[in-house]
Parts: structure tokens; C-alpha cells; sequence
């Protein structure tokens, strides 16, 4: 049996410590073995209230060469403020470790392309933690869509109808920044279904034609709780984006993907309905209770992490293709930076989006 993988982890706020570490040491523990853990703040191996614990073989690390240079360490988890994210992508890099990062890649395509380009030049893999792609209707769906069921992709329309209490932002160091968050509703919350839809519809963007960013409850904050995005994709077919963390007391995420042959919806990561060859396919994707929904959000629970991570580490032992590769996984914050150019632009902005972009947001 081959050695377990020495994982590591850089950042460990609540994704670092009760997403990333919790699914790896309950979910992947045949597989990896997380060695160490970077922070600039101390940790409490038991944490606050409902904190998973931090086993004592784990050791950590407030030195970041230090944490870099780890016995054995094979790759990195980047948890942290998104707007730090390349940097943390680029020293694990250069130490010849392989990184998943969680989303979005970086807040701008100038750190994106540097992040990827950096992994590219090592010889190590980066991939974005899109989880939500090993939702198993999903992957179904993307089945059925390659396959043709749904004819030509005509429309996607996505929804992120969510909500986030005043302290969300207030008593954070980085929630609605520019610099670190990159946004606020759309490239922290609603980028997980456009990473979705796009996917799905299996078309690059070619232009933002419309794009709107308002702060219409959260109005203290740097950044939009409300965006809305109309696009035109490469191969013709339209797509319709709207994210908010203002819709109380949070309604649910949701898309519709139509083609000449059929359609489908799902909402909360759940098909609940679709249609090709003339009749109801429910029975294709199995029926599924609706997921709790707490706090403003949709309750998702680790299973879609636990089957990306085991895909990419999988990977990294059979030196095979990795899931979502940087390349992949930026398409998403492109199409949200175009959202925002739209905004601040007042009209049609095509893609690619310059490197130099860094959104302002001064006339929402």
C-alpha cells in the first residue's frame, strides 16, 4: 500500500479548520495525513464552540519557510482571504508542493494568470475548490447534457438569492473588502453556482452585455450584496446571473439550464425537475428531500469536498489529470470581474478581461 499523502494547510479560519481539515481527516484518512498547519494567529487545538479539534500529531506553524519545508509535505490547502491567495499559491510553488485552492483562484486575472503560471513553471498542480461540481445530480446532469438530452445549450439563468447578518461584514477583517474578498455577494457566495453553470453549459463567456453591483441592505461595506450579470457565451447561447446576500431571511440558490431538447432546475443542489424525450426524467437523477436551509444559506454538508479532494489526491498518485485546474477554475471570477467592469463601465464589456482590471465599485 502506498504512503499516505503529507498534506498541509495554510489559513485556518472556518474553511480551513471545519471544511478543508474536517473533510480531510474524517473523509480521506486511508489516503492523506495532514501534517501541518500554517496560520498567523495561534490555534487552540480544540477550538471554540463547534471547532473541529486539531489532532496533536498535526504541527503547526506561524513561520511560513518553516511550514514550507515540513518533512514530506506533498501539497497545501490555501484557505485564506481570497485577495492573499496568490501569494500563498506562489511560495508553495517554488517549494515544488501541489496546492488546492478555495475559491475563487484570486481576485484579479493579473494574480490568477501569476498563480497558474507559477504552478505551470514548478511542475505542480493547482486546482480550485469548486465542490459543488461532485454533487452527484450535478455530475449527472453534466451527463446528460454531454450526451445530448438536453439538445443545444439555448439560456443558463442562476440564482444566489442569499442572506448575511450586518456582523457578517462588520466583525470581520475581510468579508466585503475589495482587496481580500474581491467582491462580496458574487465572488464570495454566488461563485459557486456560476463556476456550476458555466460548467454546465460548456461555453467560455464572450461578453458581459449587461452588468449591474448595488449595495441595497449591507450599504456600510466596500463591495455589492446585490449584482446582476446578463452575458453572451462563446457558442451563442445566453446566460443570466443574479447574487445577493441581501434577500432575507435567504431564499435558496438555484439555476435553470434550457436546450432545444429539453431542461432542467435545480435548486439548492437538488434536480427538481427536467424533461428530455418528451417526458419527465426525474427518475434519472433519483428524488431527493430539499437540504436544510440555516443562517442564509443553503446546509451542504462535506460530502462534495470529500469527493473532490479523493479525485485530486488520486490523482497525485496515479500522476493523472487533475480535477479543475487553475486554467478551469478562473473562469468564474473572470465572468464576475466582467459583471463589475459592466457596472463601473456603464455598458458591454468583452472578455477576456484586462490584467490590470482591479474593480472599484465607487458608483454603486
Amino acid at each position: 500500500m502506498a504512503d499516505k499523502i503529507k498534506v498541509g494547510i495554510i489559513g485556518f479560519g472556518l474553511a480551513g479548520r471545519n471544511m478543508h481539515y474536517k473533510a480531510l481527516v474524517e473523509g480521506l484518512s486511508d489516503l492523506v495525513e495532514v501534517a501541518a498547519i500554517w496560520t498567523r494567529r495561534p490555534i487552540e487545538r480544540e477550538g471554540g464552540e463547534g471547532d473541529f479539534p486539531v489532532a496533536d500529531s498535526v504541527a503547526l506553524y506561524n513561520d511560513l519557510d518553516e511550514f514550507l519545508a515540513h518533512p514530506g509535505l506533498q501539497a497545501v490547502h490555501v484557505t485564506t482571504p481570497s485577495g492573499l491567495h496568490k501569494d500563498f499559491i506562489v511560495a508553495a510553488a517554488e517549494a515544488g508542493i501541489h496546492v488546492i485552492c478555495d475559491k475563487p483562484l484570486e481576485v484579479t486575472v493579473a494574480k490568477m494568470d501569476e498563480s497558474i503560471e507559477a504552478c505551470r513553471k514548478k511542475g505542480v498542480a493547482l486546482s480550485v475548490n469548486f465542490q459543488q461540481r461532485f454533487n452527484p445530480h450535478v455530475q449527472k446532469l453534466k451527463t446528460a447534457i454531454e450526451e445530448g438530452k438536453l439538445g443545444d445549450i439555448v439560456t443558463g439563468i442562476m440564482e444566489a438569492k442569499l442572506y448575511r447578518v450586518p456582523e457578517y461584514y462588520t466583525e470581520s477583517s475581510w468579508h466585503g473588502k475589495i482587496a481580500l474578498d474581491g467582491g462580496a455577494a458574487t465572488m464570495n457566495q454566488g461563485i459557486h453556482y456560476i463556476d456550476l453553470i458555466q460548467w454546465l453549459m460548456g461555453s467560455t463567456p464572450k461578453t458581459v452585455d449587461k452588468g449591474v453591483a448595488q449595495r441595497l441592505v449591507h450599504t456600510y461595506i466596500e463591495a455589492e450584496d446585490f449584482a446582476y450579470g446578463e452575458l453572451t457565451m462563446s457558442d451563442g447561447a445566453h446566460l443570466e446571473i443574479l447574487c445577493g446576500t441581501c434577500f432575507r431571511p435567504g431564499i435558496d440558490q438555484r439555476f435553470d439550464i434550457r436546450g432545444t431538447a429539453g431542461f432542467a432546475t435545480v435548486v439548492d443542489g437538488i434536480v427538481t425537475q427536467a424533461y428530455w424525450d418528451c417526458k419527465d426524467q426525474m427518475d434519472y437523477f433519483g428524488r431527493v428531500e430539499k437540504v436544510d436551509f440555516q443562517g442564509g444559506s443553503p446546509i451542504m454538508g462535506l460530502e462534495n469536498h470529500i469527493r473532490y479532494f479523493r479525485e485530486f489526491y488520486e490523482a497525485i498518485q496515479s500522476e493523472s489529470d487533475i480535477p479543475i485546474p487553475g486554467a478551469e477554475g478562473r473562469v468564474a471570477s473572470e465572468i464576475i470581474l466582467g459583471i463589475y467592469k459592466a457596472q463601473e463601465d456603464g455598458g458591454a464589456v468583452d472578455f477576456p478581461i484586462a490584467a490590470d482590471y482591479v474593480p472599484e465599485l465607487k458608483n454603486i
